[in-house]
């Protein structure tokens, strides 16, 4: 049976491959990876291929015995060997190799800790970062030279006087290595192989549950106020990577934490207004999230278009409530639901759905906040519309 050795390559350079990764490639019949990597073995016989199925074919095309796969960094850090192994399973006999990524080569390199640090890959990937950053004291970010880019970002959400450091050419002779605050970095031109680290010294200091209202872009659209919104997202109880419907999203504010909190997922944040979908956008970018998808128009008309849902968040059905529970339920039987309500008719109009579509109501609270707000010499009290909170779900 032929023989496949996927090997990390480390950032790069042949000084930082393990002695291991050296005798695999010694004994190669055939070679097979990036040019990059790939051009550094003349001697060998070799391919240039990097997807999975490209790889596969040549190993079956091939009459050789013994392959090696070079992937950059670390075979398990931000890598092509878990698609790769898996086009090789059952096919051939394999064997994973480590590298040294360039994330923990730089790490040394700039003296600090990546032990308790947060990653992040925008190297040919979509991810939001800013909430990363924000809830990390340290960054590191694989990224394809477009550090200019990051820092503007980080910029324009206040990170202006964050420390950066930036590593270009990691253990090849030409080396290079930048420090310094954010704002230094807007117009700076990188290299390719790029890594960078960013420094948050606040990190303890931000929350994404109940984020303040003042945060957030406002005018006369509705919305959700930050005591309401705490208590919506902590029942939303959305993974890391959920599908969230956000009905009648308003300003976006419950679009913006539940898109913080599901940093790998994404957000529909379905607004009927013009108005309304210009401020989710605008919020949206001060947060740094592109996890949100706008979805403008009333939520029969599109909801169908929409993918399944793993929990939904109504906040404003315009009439359309029973239409919405029958598309949801039809794409996920199991959906989680929490609903807002600031009316009695509403409030029975929800509970008398869940019940019909045999959910079970988990929970009906309704909160009533006063703001204590200073008057001349006095403080008064200022009452708020009490806001009735539903949450339902079929149990299994």
């Amino acid at each position: 049976m032929k023989r496949v050795i996927i090997a990390g390559m480390g950032p790069g350079s042949k000084s930082c491959i393990t002695e291991e990764v050296k005798a695999a490639i010694d004994n190669a019949e055939i070679i097979i990876g990036s040019k990059r990597l790939i051009e550094e073995y003349p001697d060998k016989k070799t391919f240039y291929a990097v997807t999975a199925d490209n790889i596969v074919s040549i190993i079956e095309q091939e009459e050789a015995q013994e392959y090696v796969v070079l992937m950059s960094g670390d075979t398990g850090f931000y890598s092509g060997t878990r698609k790769l192994a898996d086009a090789l399973e059952g096919k051939y006999e394999y064997r994973i190799l480590p590298g040294i990524s360039s994330v923990i080569y730089f790490a040394a390199r700039i003296g600090k800790p990546w032990e308790n640090a947060a990653f992040v890959s925008v190297h040919g990937k979509k991810q939001s970062y800013i909430p990363v950053v924000l809830q990390n004291e340290m960054t590191y970010f694989l990224t394809q030279g477009n550090v200019s880019q990051i820092c503007k970002q980080l910029q324009s959400v206040g990170f202006s006087k964050a420390h950066v450091w930036i590593g270009e050419n990691l253990s090849y002779e030409n080396e290079k290595i930048s420090s310094g605050e954010v704002s230094e970095f807007t117009e700076y031109e990188s290299a390719g192989l790029t890594v960078m680290a960013v420094y948050n010294d606040y990190s303890h200091t931000f929350t994404i549950t109940g984020i303040p209202d003042s945060y957030f872009i406002r005018s006369d659209v509705p919305m959700t106020k930050r005591e309401i919104r705490a208590s919506v997202i902590s029942r939303m109880a959305v993974r890391k990577n959920s599908c969230v419907y956000d009905i009648g999203a308003g300003t976006g504010s419950v679009s913006v934490e539940l898109a913080l909190h599901a940093p790998y997922g994404t957000v529909y944040a379905v607004e009927r207004t013009e108005e309304g979908c210009s401020l989710i956008a605008r919020n949206a970018e001060k947060f740094g999230l592109n996890n949100i998808e706008i979805i403008h128009g009333n939520a029969a008309d599109v909801i169908d278009n929409l993918p399944v849902p793993d929990e939904v968040f109504i906040g404003g059905s315009g009439g359309e409530s029973e239409y919405i529970f029958d598309s949801i339920l039809r794409k996920n039987p199991n959906v989680h639901v929490v609903a807002t309500a600031v009316t009695l008719e509403t409030l029975q109009d929800m509970i008398s759905l869940m019940e019909k579509n045999n959910m079970s109501v988990l929970d009906i609270v309704q909160i009533a906040v006063t703001q204590i707000k200073k008057t001349g010499r006095y403080h008064m009290m200022s009452a708020n519309n009490p806001v009735f909170i539903i949450e339902g779900r079929r149990m299994q």
